[in-house]
């Protein structure tokens, strides 16, 4: 399956858009899985089910257990910010990171999924190169 990125614009989803109401759950109580997700699908936009509990996950949740998630958080919306072109500051991510975190995740995981558009298949069918051998009997 071919993914296309769709870049530049303002946020497509605004910060205090919670939906799909999967994303909301998780970023309100288990915002370390929504992260790990999200971050699995920008490493891997043609995966369908994206991993939830990884690397991302456990750096979150191992943050948030001394009140520093929203870091991780806030450099995860400025990669998204970057990769997708839209326009922002470092200090605003830190904001929306910092005073509504949940928001914040929930909004990232919803940008990601609305820019990697998914399209058919570019790949045409491909042969095989060798024609079937019979074998010779004497």
């Amino acid at each position: 399956m071919s993914v296309q990125e769709e870049r530049g614009g303002d946020w497509q989803n605004g910060l205090c858009s919670c939906s799909p109401c999967g994303s909301c759950m998780l970023g309100t109580f288990l915002p370390c899985l929504l992260v790990g997700r999200t971050s699995s699908r920008l490493r891997n936009p043609a995966d369908l089910s994206p991993e939830s509990f990884n690397g991302d996950c456990l750096i979150h949740g191992a943050l948030s257990m001394i009140a520093s998630g929203w870091m991780y958080s806030m450099i995860k919306r400025t990669e998204i910010r970057q990769r997708f072109n839209i326009p922002g500051s470092a200090c605003g991510d830190c904001c929306a990171a910092f005073w509504c975190q949940c928001c914040q995740v929930i909004q990232s995981d919803s940008e990601v999924n609305s820019r990697l558009i998914s399209g058919p298949v570019c790949q045409g069918y491909d042969g095989q190169n060798e024609m079937m051998k019979v074998p010779h009997y004497p």
